[in-house]
């Protein structure tokens, strides 16, 4: 928890206007409760307009949790409880809400059918996630698939409205190149192999895969060499008349979102009324020693964190490209933005 507040701190302005536009936008029921699932420590609550806050019932299922979120709010409201069993009355509740807690639940369409019991008509499930998924889930589908992820060291994941955070290779490919790797006496074998190893074993380790995915795609050296290596296995493949890689993009926030669409259509109670990635940006004076006129730049969007000396090709909110007055004119600035998936279900019957 402490590396995330460490994460969003810069951002958090922002992400306090997506989440308090969000809430004002699909208010809840008059006279009714607002109840936040997977509270943890408070985070939600701490972006929440007041008018919110003071109608909210902060549930987890996790004490120790709930106890620092009221360390942080004394006067907060906690009850302990799972998203699958709440301790409210049917069509007792005003809205629903949460913080990057939908892709933890274990059975999506339990919790979807339990939100829809305590939600009067007319409320709202309201869905936040400004970091990125959880990645087991999807990992132990791919594998089933015969499909292994690897970070996307191929160009910059930023450069698409959706992080392309993984690219997928088949495991076919994969293995038969490191076969075709050892018989030539080339070293791919063993060093492309160190990275496959997770995802070939079997029965396959969930845990251990995105272990060893996680420790590449955090470590610039480590993503240098994989894209080296995966460098190397293309000429060797060329060269020895194999199959070129053909690795398919696969944006992790995106798998959520089709998780979170296809629960909430399959309840005949519930119509989605917003499924999108939320932007907001801002220009700020840089807090950084730099040349006047200097723009410097810094975004996260569902996790992927960009920090660079200049504009890159892509903004995520490109009408900011261009504020009033040009840079050289400027003391030296910073454009800050933040991407959210923001889920929106209203309860209908």
């Amino acid at each position: 928890m402490d590396l995330l507040r460490q994460r969003r701190e810069p951002y958090g302005g922002l992400l306090a206007e997506i989440v308090a536009e969000s809430l004002d936008r699909f208010p809840p029921v008059a006279g009714k409760p607002i109840v936040e699932i997977g509270a943890g420590t408070g985070q939600l609550r701490a972006w929440m307009p007041p008018a919110w806050r003071e109608r909210s019932i902060h549930t987890d299922p996790s004490e120790s949790a709930l106890r620092l979120l009221r360390d942080r709010a004394p006067d907060a409201k906690t009850r302990v409880a799972s998203a699958h069993h709440l301790p409210f009355d049917d069509g007792a509740v005003g809205a629903v809400v949460g913080l990057c807690v939908f892709d933890v639940l274990p059975d999506e369409a339990a919790a979807v059918a339990e939100i829809g019991r305590v939600l009067a008509p007319g409320g709202c499930f309201v869905h936040l996630m400004d970091m990125a998924t959880l990645l087991e889930a999807p990992f132990a589908k791919l594998a089933a698939s015969g499909l292994v992820p690897i970070p996307n060291v191929f160009g910059d994941p930023g450069d698409h409205e959706w992080p392309l955070d993984i690219v997928l290779v088949k495991r076919d490919w994969l293995d038969g190149l490191l076969g075709l790797a050892t018989g030539v006496g080339s070293p791919l074998s063993a060093e492309l192999g160190g990275y496959c190893r997770a995802f070939f074993a079997m029965p396959f380790d969930t845990n251990a895969a995105t272990k060893s995915f996680k420790a590449v795609a955090s470590n610039g050296e480590k993503r240098h060499a994989l894209l080296t290596l995966l460098e190397s296995a293309g000429r060797l493949a060329f060269t020895q008349g194999f199959p070129p890689i053909q690795p398919l993009p696969f944006h992790s926030g995106r798998y959520l979102q089709s998780v979170m669409e296809s629960a909430f259509r399959n309840n005949d109670a519930f119509r989605i009324e917003l499924d999108e990635i939320v932007t907001r940006s801002e220009w700020r004076a840089s807090a950084q020693t730099a040349p006047e006129g200097s723009i410097h730049y810094r975004s996260l969007c569902l996790g992927h964190q960009r920090i660079l000396d200049a504009l890159p090709r892509r903004l995520l909110n490109e009408s900011t490209r261009n504020p009033a007055g040009s840079a050289p004119d400027r003391p030296s600035t910073t454009l800050t933005e933040v991407g959210a998936f923001v889920f929106v279900a209203r309860r209908t019957a």
